[in-house]
């Protein structure tokens, strides 16, 4: 697996906040192996990033999870693998918290939080390249929904558990560690996980703002 390389640079438009800059939305492009943040609606290729709202203090509920750097590299394994971003997301949320150098007391690696033979299994030498890991984390998910039938609480929960110990407990363990996971992967994705009673939260949308000194501001 070759090497990638997250570049992030910020264009932050210097002067006046009033008028068209004020409303500028933030944008994305990817480049090669670069994700490049931008408020330069005339670059080529740009995208808007999901979650942000412009303005001077209006929020907007875009999304339920909060915009990433890695929503370019999780869009991509999403369709590789024909499952949503948003269960990617919601999985590496609760597994790392996002973070590329997480490292589990079990020895599980990076934003999908991969065991060391998972990561062999998928050919991942790198498991803390975020691209590497996403990619097999996202393939290991599509095989267990496909293990057990499309069934999205039994696939987390054999994420978090192994498919063996689902299998003999015929259903998600009575682990407190693996209902906790499977909960609060449903809550992220706003839904219910029947018997293991979530407790919904209200989304905290991203807001984008260019404040009176021209700066940016970007906050939940």
């Amino acid at each position: 697996m070759r090497a990638r390389v997250i570049a992030i640079a910020v264009a932050v438009l210097a002067g006046s906040s009033s008028g068209s800059r004020a409303e500028t939305p933030m944008l994305y492009v990817v480049e090669g192996d670069q994700l490049i943040f931008t408020n330069v609606p005339s670059h080529p290729g740009a995208r808007p990033v999901p979650g942000f709202s412009t303005g001077t203090g209006n929020t907007r509920d875009a999304t339920r999870l909060p915009p990433t750097v890695y929503d370019p590299y999780i869009e991509r394994v999403a369709r590789e693998n024909g499952l949503s971003p948003e269960l990617i997301k919601a999985v590496a949320l609760v597994e790392s918290g996002l973070d590329t150098h997480a490292v589990s007391p079990k020895g599980a690696q990076g934003l999908m939080q991969l065991m060391p033979a998972t990561a062999r299994q998928y050919g991942v030498t790198d498991a803390f390249n975020p691209l590497a890991n996403l990619e097999a984390g996202a393939q290991h998910l599509r095989a267990l929904l496909d293990e057990f039938d499309g069934d999205l609480k039994l696939a987390l929960a054999a994420y978090n558990a192994g498919s063996g110990a689902v299998r003999r407990h015929n259903g998600v363990p009575a682990y407190t560690e693996t209902l906790n996971y499977v909960r609060k992967i449903h809550e992220k994705l706003g839904r219910r996980a029947d018997g293991l009673e979530p407790t919904k939260k209200p989304p905290r949308p991203v807001v984008y703002r260019v404040l009176s000194d021209g700066s940016v501001l970007l906050s939940n």
